[in-house]
C-alpha cells in the first residue's frame, strides 16, 4: 500500500469519525433539549403531573422535602416561586456532553428569568440531566455569572471556545445520585448551623444526608424536622490543611422554629469542637421534649 493511499484512508476514517460525533451530540442535544422544554413547560402551565413527568425522581423528592420540611403543600408550593425558567432558545450552545447516566447543555447568552431583556448581562447557563428508565429527565439548572469576569465575558462574545470546558466541574460526573426517603412532615420544623473550618464534614440527621462541606459555614433546613423523644445525628469528619497560626472550628448548632412571625427560633443543640486530631464518626444523640422545646439550650 502506497503511503498516499494509507495517509487518505486515515484522513477519511478521521472524518468519518468526526461526522458521526458531530451527529451524536446533535441527537443528544435536541433530546436534552426537548426534556428541558418539556419541564419548562410544565412549570410555567403550573401542570404538576407534566411537571412530575419531566424532572428526574430525585430533583422531585428532593423538591418535596423542602418543601413538607417547611410545612408547606406539596406539590401546589412547586409553582410558587416567581422566576420562570429562562428559554435556551437563542442562546449559544458552548458543549453537550454526556457521561455515564449523566448529561449536560452548556450556554452563553442573555439568561432571561422574567427581568428586561435590555438589562440582562450575558452569563452561562449550565442545565443537567440524569438517564433514568424512561430516557433523559431533566433534574436542574446553574447560572453562572460573569460580572467578576469581563475578560471571560468578552472572549465569549467574540464566539471564543473557553478553557474552562475542561475543568473538573464543567463535566458530567457519571453517576446519579441516590434518590433520597421520603421524610415525613416535620413535629418540629428546624434549621441547621454547620460551620466547619479546618475539617471536612459530612452530616447526617435522622437519615437524611446532607452536603459535604469543607472550610465554609452554611444554614440548612433540617430535612423532616426533629421528632419527641431521640434523633440521631452523625458528622463524619477528616482534618484538612490549614495555614499556620490558623484555628480550627466544628460547630453544630440546631434550632427548632417558634411558629410566630418576626420570632427567632429556640436552640436546641449545640456542639463544637477544635481538636486537630478529630477524626473519623462522630454520633450526637439530640433528645428532644416540649420542654426543650420552650426553654432551649
Amino acid at each position: 500500500m502506497s503511503a498516499f493511499l494509507r495517509h487518505f484512508i486515515f484522513f477519511f476514517a478521521a472524518v468519518s469519525l468526526t461526522a458521526t460525533v458531530e451527529a451524536q451530540d446533535s441527537a443528544l442535544r435536541a433530546t436534552l433539549e426537548r426534556a428541558y422544554n418539556q419541564w419548562r413547560a410544565a412549570v410555567i402551565a403550573k401542570d404538576a403531573r407534566a411537571w412530575a413527568g419531566a424532572v428526574t425522581m430525585y430533583r422531585q423528592v428532593l423538591t418535596r422535602n423542602l418543601i413538607v420540611s417547611q410545612r408547606q403543600a406539596f406539590p401546589q408550593a412547586v409553582f410558587a416561586v416567581a422566576v420562570e425558567p429562562p428559554d435556551i432558545t437563542g442562546l449559544r450552545l458552548l458543549e453537550v456532553q454526556a457521561v455515564g447516566d449523566t448529561a449536560h447543555l452548556l450556554y452563553f447568552g442573555k439568561i432571561n428569568m422574567g427581568g428586561d431583556p435590555a438589562e440582562i448581562p450575558d452569563n452561562v447557563l449550565m442545565l443537567k440531566f440524569f438517564m433514568e428508565k424512561s430516557g433523559w429527565k431533566y433534574d436542574s439548572s446553574k447560572l453562572m455569572k460573569l460580572i467578576d469576569q469581563p475578560e471571560l465575558r468578552a472572549q465569549l462574545q467574540k464566539g471564543g471556545v473557553p478553557d474552562f470546558l475542561d475543568y473538573p466541574e464543567f463535566t458530567p460526573p457519571g453517576t446519579a445520585p441516590a434518590v433520597p426517603p421520603l421524610c415525613d412532615p416535620p413535629q418540629h420544623m428546624a434549621g441547621c448551623t454547620l460551620q466547619t473550618f479546618g475539617y471536612k464534614t459530612k452530616m447526617t440527621l435522622n437519615g437524611f444526608d446532607y452536603p459535604v462541606m469543607t472550610d465554609q459555614a452554611d444554614k440548612l433546613l433540617v430535612i423532616g424536622g426533629l421528632k419527641n423523644g431521640l434523633n440521631d445525628l452523625t458528622l463524619t469528619v477528616k482534618p484538612t490543611d490549614i495555614p499556620a497560626g490558623e484555628e480550627r472550628l466544628l460547630q453544630v448548632d440546631i434550632f427548632v422554629s417558634s411558629g410566630k412571625a418576626g420570632q427567632p427560633g429556640v436552640r436546641v443543640f449545640h456542639h463544637e469542637s477544635k481538636d486537630p486530631k478529630l477524626s473519623g464518626t462522630i454520633k450526637l444523640p439530640i433528645v428532644i421534649d416540649d420542654e426543650v422545646v420552650v426553654k432551649g439550650r
